[in-house]
């Protein structure tokens, strides 16, 4: 009964592990100013701080706030998928802070 039991907990561990692997990335908010905007292609380079230029892609399924627009600043939450970077929430402009 316990190997049953400890078979159980280790199989537990192995799958919550192997979920965590998967590559895609639902952490915090991302933040940059937008530098080129294709909206057929529901895609937008975005610039961040460091400099480093990321494409990020939209879709039918992504909450998008605002629409994106060159020289705008564009907070986003993205998860590579297919080796693209694919974002599930967007908002353009400055964010407002949460009222009580």
């Amino acid at each position: 009964m316990k190997k049953a039991v400890a078979l159980a907990v280790v199989m537990a561990f192995c799958a919550v592990i192997g979920l965590a692997g998967t590559g895609e990335h639902h952490g915090t908010a991302m933040e940059g100013t937008i530098t080129k905007v294709d909206m057929a292609g529901k895609s937008m380079v975005v610039k961040g701080a460091d400099g480093k230029e990321t494409t990020l892609y939209w879709n039918d399924s992504t909450k998008l706030q605002g629409t994106p627009k060159e020289g705008e600043m564009v907070h986003y939450k993205a998860a590579e998928k297919d080796g693209k970077s694919t974002a599930t929430w967007v908002h353009v402009g400055a964010m407002q802070p949460k009222t009580k």
